[in-house]
């Protein structure tokens, strides 16, 4: 194998571990300013005054889900590169008490659509939820990941004799036919199970989450495909372009 070929494979594995290991927006940027800071980059923050040196770079973030890093050149530059991405994608988000009971049997969850989905790709496959919490602490409130790494809902289609027109250009109504299967509600008390969840992963009680963005997303690993392996599938969608001014 030769040497370029060695490198793509390695910067292939690099990709699918990030898109992997970056469930929402917020693991994204997170995993990109530990990136950044492994590399020497300095953390900035708007409220404060920016001391930037020369050949030093630094980057700082918004809202733990947008993030601007740059480099401070030696001399001076005839010309400037700019790298523009976003972190996060179409899915659908949690809403607040989601809990839905369903015929004293089992739970949905409440979703609304974040961005542009193509609905019918997210039906029977094992999903999850990521996102960050707010919490309350004793020194005040703090932002913690959440990442319920195991396969935990479904969005189950109906049989085809309950929905004869699914083959024909079915418009999913995502109010109705997009609420993931969470558990069986005879189980479990069905008002703040969710939340309740959601706290145990993330080491606190549920009395102290005082609000949360968590997302649903396809529990499908990144993978390399094609006769040699010369195309990218993963859950995660990137949109990326660089421009150059001289």
């Amino acid at each position: 194998m030769s040497k370029a070929n060695l490198n793509f494979e390695k910067t292939n594995e690099e990709l699918l571990q990030f898109l992997d290991n970056s469930p929402s927006a917020f693991h994204a940027t997170a995993n990109m300013c530990e990136m950044l800071k492994n590399a020497g980059f300095t953390r900035l923050y708007e409220g404060e005054k920016w001391n930037l040196e020369a050949g030093n770079g630094y980057y700082v973030t918004r809202n733990d889900s947008a993030l601007i890093a740059f480099k401070i050149p030696k001399q001076d530059f005839a010309g400037f590169q700019i790298m523009a991405s976003h972190s996060d994608s179409p899915v659908f988000k949690i809403k607040a008490n989601a809990e839905i009971a369903v015929e004293n049997q089992y739970v949905k969850l409440n979703v609304e659509k974040y961005g542009g989905m193509i609905c019918s790709t997210w039906l029977d496959r094992p999903l999850s939820v990521a996102g960050r919490v707010i919490v309350r602490t004793a020194d005040g409130i703090a932002t913690k990941l959440v990442n319920v790494d195991r396969d935990l809902m479904i969005i189950p289609n109906l049989a085809i004799h309950m929905n004869r027109q699914v083959n024909d250009g079915y418009a999913f109504n995502a109010q109705k036919d997009m609420l993931p299967l969470f558990c069986e509600a005879a189980e479990k008390q069905v008002k703040g199970c969710f939340t309740e969840l959601i706290a145990n992963e993330a080491g606190v009680t549920a009395e102290d989450i005082l609000d949360m963005d968590m997302f649903l997303y396809n529990r499908m690993k990144g993978t390399l495909l094609g006769a040699d392996g010369e195309f990218i599938a993963s859950r995660i969608w990137m949109i990326c372009s660089v421009h150059s001014h001289p």
